[in-house]
């Protein structure tokens, strides 16, 4: 074997050997793990798809604690924020529940979340006569006064009866335009928005095809309701004789 092999070979050894103990070195030193802290949130997320429209409950949901830069802005932190409320649209399982997707604040809703479930809201036209001048504002409760014009044909005259009462208003339409095109002085509006059952909507609808309608503004904290006898010519049967 000539002088340069045994070179090549002895390099080849003290290599492997150098190796061999470079390995060995680095496997007796203990290298300290390096830990990140991580801010993190708890909030709010879909337990199962939530679908649209539907009063969420607490099984729907569940709190998780996740990064704070990925945690959304508008997201829900607590349940309480958002069960009892109705889905806007559908929230996927996993996905953090966002308050402007939930119908939270009822007052900046749309009118169809504002409407208690089994409830209708049914709009009529309204005057100054029929609609108390214009001093009948959202919240407020009204009777409901129907003169069936019809009951002529008949031969019984006019009747008149109380028949819907302390019905709240929960919208008003636009201002009436006065003679110069602006708006009423009065401020009345041109028709009223009323929280009704599905069997009152349909009488109100049959009142306002068989006669007209006007309202009488009720006083808040009166809500009893009265039975009231219909109005008409009869009332008035005998009147001359008591005069005599």
């Amino acid at each position: 074997m000539n002088m340069k092999k045994r070179v090549i070979i002895l390099a080849i050894i003290f290599s492997i050997i150098t190796s061999a103990l470079i390995y060995l070195y680095l496997n007796s030193v203990d290298v300290p793990a390096v830990s990140v802290a991580v801010n993190k949130t708890e909030v709010v997320v879909a337990a199962n798809t939530i679908p649209e429209n539907v009063i969420i409950t607490g099984e729907m949901l569940t709190v998780m604690s996740l990064p704070t830069d990925g945690v959304h802005g508008d997201a829900a932190r607590t349940v309480e924020e958002v069960v009892g409320f109705l889905s806007k649209n559908e929230i996927i399982a996993g996905e953090q529940v966002l308050k402007s997707r939930v119908a939270t604040d009822l007052t900046s809703s749309s009118l169809a979340y504002r409407i208690p479930e089994g409830m209708r809201a049914m709009t009529l036209s309204s005057n100054e006569i029929s609609g108390v001048a214009g001093f009948i504002a959202v919240g407020d409760k009204v009777d409901i006064l129907v003169s069936y014009t019809d009951m002529e044909a008949l031969g019984q005259g006019l009747q008149i009866t109380t028949q819907f009462q302390n019905v709240e208003v929960v919208a008003k339409g636009p201002a009436v335009s006065g003679a110069t095109g602006g708006q009423s002085d009065t401020g009345v509006s041109s028709s009223l928005t009323l929280l009704v059952t599905p069997d009152d909507a349909q009488k109100l609808v049959y009142a306002a095809a068989s006669g007209s309608i006007n309202m009488t503004l009720r006083n808040p904290v009166d809500t009893k309701i009265l039975e009231l006898p219909g109005y008409g010519m009869d009332a008035f049967e005998g009147l001359e004789e008591e005069v005599e």
